[in-house]
């Protein structure tokens, strides 16, 4: 058998199979019943596969949101209990000085 014909024998197998199928109304129903569902309705396959990728994505960026939240609480706690790194902050972020010192701003 060639190639050509083993293909015709089941494009065949298939018409037939989808006849015998079809005869039943309650196949047929069925049938239709799940193609609308899967390609039709508003709330198709490929709607449920993107909503999917997106939910995906978000719960991604809700962890790495929550890892940054546990290492901001870190630095919050050690602000609070340590002095010295209040003390550094407040002079790197907000320019601050004791009394008898200058402070000089480089701008690059």
């Amino acid at each position: 058998m060639t190639k050509s014909s083993q293909i015709s024998n089941v494009k065949r197998a298939l018409i037939r199979f989808f006849k015998n199928v079809l005869r039943n109304k309650y196949s047929a129903t069925s049938i239709i019943a799940i193609a609308w569902v899967m390609f039709i309705s508003d709330v198709d396959l490929f709607y449920i596969i993107d909503e999917q990728i997106e939910l995906n994505e978000m719960k991604a960026e809700v962890r790495q949101t929550s890892l940054k939240n546990v290492d901001l609480q870190l630095r919050l706690d050690d602000i609070k209990s340590n002095p010295a790194v209040l003390e550094r902050v407040a002079r790197e972020r907000y320019f601050m000085k004791l009394p008898e010192e200058d402070v000089f701003r480089i701008v690059e």
